[in-house]
């Protein structure tokens, strides 16, 4: 889901040149991070009584991610004539590597859940993964501020 998010915020904002504010859009993204640290702590079934649902929450994160790369590469101010032939390839290329890093996670994830502190030191983890969110997101809400009132 966060694939096809990410691919189709990428490849539409790119092509059809949609502008956003970048300190905006990295600032939602940080507010994602916080979110997941929150859900894998527990914390929406004990506030809410629900789990809200993965998928929907992994294909909203991969919209404003992708929508966040593609802002990144607007700035370079590419020529229209092979764009999309590019940006397929560049796509692909950003899947890919998310698999391998996705993949390298998992398997790092796999052991580490077999040892004796692993519960504790995924508490702590979390907490540190919300509180680098929270910071993102108050450094690029901080950036738009600034230039916004310039």
């Amino acid at each position: 889901m966060f694939a096809i998010g990410h691919s189709t915020t990428l490849l539409i904002g790119v092509f059809f040149d949609i502008p956003a504010n970048a300190f905006l859009i990295d600032a939602i993204i940080g507010l994602s991070v916080v979110y997941k640290a929150l859900d894998n702590m527990g914390a929406y079934q004990r506030w809410l009584g629900f789990q809200p649902n993965t998928q929907v929450a992994t294909l909203i994160f991969g919209l404003f991610h992708g929508f966040g790369l593609a802002t990144k590469i607007q700035a370079f101010e590419m020529d229209q004539e092979g764009l999309l032939p590019n940006l397929i390839a560049f796509n692909v290329g950003v899947e890919i590597g998310q698999i391998l890093a996705l993949s390298a996670i998992l398997i790092f994830m796999g052991f580490w859940r077999k040892t004796a502190s692993f519960f504790r030191q995924a508490y702590n983890t979390n907490v540190l993964l919300m509180t680098i969110g929270f910071l993102l997101t108050g450094y690029q809400l901080t950036g738009y501020f600034i230039t916004a009132t310039q």
